[in-house]
């Protein structure tokens, strides 16, 4: 192959049938010797544990291997299986969760625990784990076959730099659906064959490890002799950069309300940001010119003074949230009634028990910048 694939085409999948058998034996000796020992890999035989497997799936999605381990290790002393963690409380699992970001995958885990729990044994195939909760077609797979060693495809960002830097295929998934569907037709070919768990696991493995984004190990490599991309040297080119989502930059404020020994946090209501969690009172709204005239109108029993206390900055996805934080007393009596908020889901904490009650980084935040 001389060029550069623009689209997928039938000789992709007839070089692909020849290519991929012994391709796979190649790095399945590779990824015996060379595998991380990372605490969801312990397993029996051919077979993991589901539970492990499935929490392992969920919070590497968008999140780094090295942040997840000891999140990992925590949640599996605190909800060590499936019973334990539905037996669990909505608060007790965000806490557990707190810091590693996108908070639905918690819920969602949760929710599906709940359903396997009261079913009374885990799904065996990957169409029935996409049934639950938060679980898609690449992470249905990737449970399927490790826990399972089923014949699932599976495709993440590791499993598209391979196949692209192989087949020398300059385009994405994302691109279109006959581009997305070639690259699920590669992974399904790559895993049907004996050991399909430990095949997709390498596979997942040699793109995290071996060939990386930037700067490629490539000899060391056990598919080197089969990817067109080194014999071109086009692997800092391939696989295609993705185009890059414009950041919108959101601007509010919050306010740390003090009474005696206790802070005022709400509940963030549904289908709001970062819906479910406590936070301080806050506006992210545009209209809003003047903070301080904002607060003191929503929270008249407050002193006039509202101290400054700098900005914190938070990223989610591909909008930057930019909040200036305020302090300020509150000198009525501490009802919720005399905030000048109806919220039921407003209350008034010990101070002592903040920190163990925030459940995302964001407030944490906010409350590191009152203290310091």
């Amino acid at each position: 192959m001389r060029v550069k694939r623009l689209l997928p085409n039938a000789s992709l999948f007839r070089e692909a049938a020849k290519i991929l058998p012994g391709a796979r034996l190649d790095l399945m000796r590779w990824f015996s010797s060379h595998a991380r020992n990372l605490p969801w890999r312990r397993k029996k035989g051919l077979r993991r544990d589901p539970y492990a497997v499935w929490v392992a799936e969920i919070m590497l999605q968008q999140t780094q291997v090295a942040t997840v381990v000891p999140y990992f290790e925590k949640w599996m002393k605190t909800f060590p299986d499936v019973a334990a963690l539905a037996r669990a409380s909505e608060s007790e699992v965000m806490r557990a969760w707190a810091g590693l970001g996108y908070y639905s995958r918690a819920r969602n885990l949760h929710r599906a625990a709940g359903l396997i729990a009261e079913q009374g044994s885990y799904p065996a195939t990957a169409l029935a784990w996409q049934a639950l909760p938060g679980i898609g077609p690449y992470t249905a797979g990737a449970i399927a076959s490790l826990a399972f060693d089923a014949p699932a495809p599976i495709l993440d960002g590791n499993v598209v730099r391979v196949f692209s830097r192989v087949f020398a295929l300059n385009f994405l998934p994302e691109n279109g659906r006959e581009q997305r569907e070639a690259y699920w037709k590669l992974s399904g070919i790559w895993a049907a064959g004996k050991h399909p768990g430990n095949a997709n696991e390498g596979l997942m493995e040699l793109g995290a490890v071996v060939c990386k984004p930037a700067v490629p190990l490539c000899g060391a490599c056990p598919l080197q002799s089969a990817c067109v991309a080194r014999k071109r040297n086009w692997q800092e080119t391939l696989p295609p950069v993705k185009q890059r989502q414009k950041v919108e930059i959101v601007t509010g404020a919050a306010i740390v309300l003090k009474n005696r020994n206790r802070v005022l946090l709400e509940t963030r209501p549904q289908n709001s940001f970062l819906a479910g969690h406590q936070l301080f009172p806050m506006f992210l709204d545009k209209k809003v010119r003047d903070w301080r005239k904002a607060f003191a109108k929503r929270f008249p029993e407050c002193v006039k003074e509202q101290v400054g206390s700098g900005t914190v900055k938070h990223s989610i996805m591909s909008k930057r949230y930019v909040l200036e934080v305020f302090l300020t007393t509150f000198i009525g009596r501490s009802s919720l009634k005399n905030t000048g908020t109806e919220s039921p889901k407003s209350t008034w904490v010990s101070q002592d028990r903040v920190d163990e009650i925030l459940t995302n980084s964001l407030a944490r935040k906010i409350w590191k910048a009152v203290k310091d």
